[in-house]
């Protein structure tokens, strides 16, 4: 049912933490069918890329496995390009997922949007 890669994220996710120096942090939550997964994300910048990508996470194993996928997937991206970042391209990174697991993916692709979102601000 669960693809290799969705489980090494799961069973061993990376980045996960939080980064003290942190050029900018992000809280996002969902709480539709039944979930109230939240997430908080940390960034840092170095000349207009991403460097490193921690986050915290209280959810599912969805939200697990996506929020590791993603904090391997940005950095060395230009802000511009990470936030195009779909759940989309998060699901297919990890090899599919079942459908009831997409919410997830959507989660990590918008706290990823939301923390550059607020770099591009300048908060």
């Amino acid at each position: 049912m669960y693809s290799k890669e969705y489980m090494k994220h799961f069973s061993n996710p990376r980045n996960i933490g939080e980064i003290d120096e942190a050029d900018a942090v992000a809280d996002v939550h969902y709480t539709g069918q039944g979930c109230f997964d939240k997430v908080r994300i940390f960034l840092i910048r170095d000349e207009g890329r991403i460097t490193r990508v921690a986050y915290q996470t209280r959810g599912c194993s969805g939200t697990i496995a996506a929020c590791s996928k993603m904090s391997e997937l940005a950095p060395g991206m230009s802000l511009h390009d990470a936030a195009e970042i779909t759940g989309g391209v998060i699901a297919e990174s990890l090899g599919g997922v079942p459908e009831k697991k997409q919410h997830s993916m959507d989660l990590a692709a918008e706290a990823l949007r939301t923390v550059v979102a607020k770099l591009s601000e300048g908060k």
